[in-house]
Order: structure tokens, then sequence, then C-alpha cells
């Protein structure tokens, strides 16, 4: 971004702010020192803010991971302020997410809490990492198509003029996909599609469940967030988010789709998640995430897919998030990568607080881990815009593919064990 554009974004955003303060009402939101640094530069409402610190794991000056001590914010802010938060961290961080909406103070220094611990004892133990099921995963991995993955990110990013949370494009893409998984569940008995509501935004997220035979109380988890936005984003804003993240969308339902048609059945229960409103602070997973704390569900673990097909970095595959992500299920995406895509380069960087929705799960206390498309720095420049279509990645899905088919090798390498 040039140096103009970067005044002329600050300046509206200040005047922006400064216009609407107290214009809607102040709730309660977390967010790193950098997303705070914006907040307070644009002039936003802002009270009670109260400075946390938190350790997590991240690549050190020598390359490998290990602890690094980081500033979060607790506060009160005008709501109205956030979307235009979530804007401004693209613009001038050049990132996703940001920041988590919570329900009260108590609330949100629980969260801080719970991420900042790098262990997760009562959802890894018993959980073996071990590569067995080599057999059913090479004969499955040829059947994920590039060319399945590629339709489905134009249709989610030509359809709807948005996928947004409050839009009619938003609930339409919901109520869409719902019925295009059903589709591809056909009449299988041991295969549940719903919508999870939440009562204070129209648009659903939607829940593909394939009921383990043997032991279906543990559950494996892969995911992505339906909808998108360019910031200011109403009605009839033009948010394609090919990227961000229809290509998370698409790939998934690839590995989703193989999984169903060739009739695997898994041991444990795989679900496949399209999650709403993750860009206003994550709350679809959020909500899901708690729900399934609260219900005493067995996640065992969560693959989060958010932007999968712009190839920002050359000499990159697959980036491992290392930051509020569990360090032992990182490490057996490793080993499903040399295992069964061993010519990819993969690499790790952080994503900052609250990037995406494995932050969710993570504050519950679950593992979970997010494989990305590029280095930090080498994020997609056109996320957030009108410009996030498929033509910034070539026209093809060749770099979803990728994460399709890891998608699939870890669904399959946790659902297929019985224990």
């Amino acid at each position: 971004m040039t140096s103009r554009r970067a005044a002329w974004v600050a300046t509206t955003l200040a005047s922006c702010f400064a216009a609407s303060a107290h214009a809607g009402p102040m709730v309660w939101a977390s967010m790193g020192e950098d997303a705070y640094r914006l907040l307070r530069r644009a002039g936003a409402s802002l009270e009670q803010v109260e400075p946390l610190s938190v350790t997590v794991r991240a690549p050190q000056a020598d390359g490998r991971v290990g602890p690094r001590q980081e500033s979060v914010y607790l506060m009160q802010v005008d709501e109205e302020a956030l979307p235009r938060l979530s804007q401004d961290i693209h613009e001038r961080l050049n990132r996703c997410g940001g920041f988590i909406v919570h329900a009260s103070r108590a609330e949100g220094r629980q969260t801080i809490a719970r991420l900042g611990r790098a262990a997760q004892p009562e959802t890894t133990l018993g959980v073996s990492y071990a590569i067995d099921d080599q057999t059913e995963v090479n004969s499955l991995l040829p059947q994920v198509q590039e060319s399945n993955i590629r339709s489905t990110i134009v249709s989610l990013s030509t359809d709807y003029k948005n996928r947004y949370y409050t839009t009619t494009g938003g609930i339409a893409a919901s109520d869409q996909l719902l019925q295009k998984w059903k589709a591809l569940a056909g009449n299988r008995t041991d295969v549940t599609v719903k919508q999870f509501d939440h009562p204070s935004w129209p648009q659903k997220s939607v829940i593909l469940e394939i009921k383990g035979t043997t032991n279906p109380n543990k559950i494996i988890v892969v995911g992505g967030h339906l909808d998108s936005t360019i910031g200011w984003t109403n009605e009839n804003s033009i948010a394609p988010g090919g990227d961000d993240d229809a290509s998370g969308i698409a790939s998934l339902q690839e590995a989703m789709r193989v999984l169903l048609s060739s009739g695997y059945k898994p041991k444990r229960t795989i679900q496949f998640m399209a999650y709403a409103a993750e860009e206003v602070g994550l709350k679809g997973s959020a909500a899901i995430a708690a729900d399934y704390k609260a219900k005493g569900k067995k996640v065992i673990g969560v693959m989060q897919l958010d932007m999968a097909n712009y190839k920002g970095t050359s000499n990159s595959d697959i980036t491992l998030m290392t930051d509020y992500s569990s360090a032992a299920q990182n490490q057996f995406i490793k080993d499903l990568v040399a295992t069964y895509q061993p010519t990819l380069k993969l690499t790790e960087d952080r994503c900052g607080y609250a990037c995406s929705d494995h932050a969710s799960w993570t504050n519950q206390g679950y593992a979970a881990s997010i494989p990305a498309e590029a280095l930090y720095d080498d994020t997609n420049p056109y996320m957030h815009t009108a410009n996030d279509t498929i033509s910034k990645s070539g026209n093809n899905a060749n770099h979803a593919l990728k994460f399709a088919k890891l998608a699939l090798s870890f669904a399959v390498e946790l659902g297929s064990d019985g224990k």
C-alpha cells in the first residue's frame, strides 16, 4: 500500500470514528497491541481498558519455536468501530481478524487466560498422532480434484454481492450451502447436515457430520468461515471473498465430498463446519465452541482453513501459525505433509491475536491448528476488497488443492482411530 493510500485510510478512519463516537452500544472486546494502537490512533471510543499479558509459541530468531510474551488489551469499545477496525487491520497490518467480542469483562478475562496456555492436556491426552492409515489415505487423495475446488470458489464469490453476516447475501449463502451439503450427503444414514442458529444475527453456521462407527463421542472438526467483508459492509457492498474465505470452504468441501462419495466410514465422528460472522470478532465459531464445551463434547482435534488459494510466499506451500494453537497437533500436521505431500515446503509463522476461528477452539481448551496459504507478511493483499477474486490466484485452485488434501489426511488419520 502506498504512503498516500495509508495516509488517506488513517485520515478517513479517524474522521469516521470521531463522527460515530458512541454511535452504537459499547461492547467488551479483546485484541492484540497492534489492533489496540490502531483503535487509539483512529480516536475510537474506549472505556475500562485493561492491559494483560499472555505467553504464546512463536518462531524465534534462530528459527526454532519457543515462548514469547505478548500484550493483550481488554476493553469496552463502540460496537460501530469494530467493522472499521477489521478493515484497518487489513489495510495497515496486512492480515485478517485481530479481535474477539465478549459478553462481559469476566468472560473476556477468562478467554485471554485460556488463550495464553500453551498446553491443552484435557483434549490431547489419549490422542495418537501416529501416521498409521496410509493405505486408506493414499486411496482417497487421488480423488481430490482442483476443478471442484475452483468451481466452489467461483460460485461462492460470484453468486452474492457479499456474504456478510447481516445481509441477504450472507443468509442465502448459508442456506444454499446447507442444500449443497445435503446433496453431497445423499442417502447416507450416518450423515447429518444442519445449521447452527445464532440468535443475535441472521446468518447461520452450517455443519455436516459423519458419525463415527465405534467411538462417535470423539469428534474431529475441519472448519472455515462463510462470511465475507470489505470492512464497511452493507447490503450492496461488493465483497466477493474469493480467497477470504471461499477458498477455505471450497477446500474442506472437496475433502468432504471425497469422504462421502467413497463411502468412507470413520470410527470417530468427523464434522465439517462453515462458520458465520468470523469477520466481526469470531462470533460464529466462538458460539459453537462454547456450546460444545458446555455440553462436554470431546473434540480431539480442530483444523481451520482460512484463505488457502493465494500463494503469496514463493518458497512456501503451507505455513503453520504457531501462536494460539496446539504445538502437538502442529507437529502432527507437519508429519501429515511430510508423509502425503512430501514435495511441499512447510514453514512456520505467527498470525497474531484472534487471527481466525481456531482461536475460538483454543479458548475452550481444544487442540486447534491453522495451516495458512503464506507467511504473515505475504498475506493476500486483496482480502477485504472487491478484488478478492479467483483471478488473483491465476483463475485456478492449485494452491487450495494442497489444503484440501491436507484436510482429508487430517480427518482420516484422526477419524480412523478406534480409541
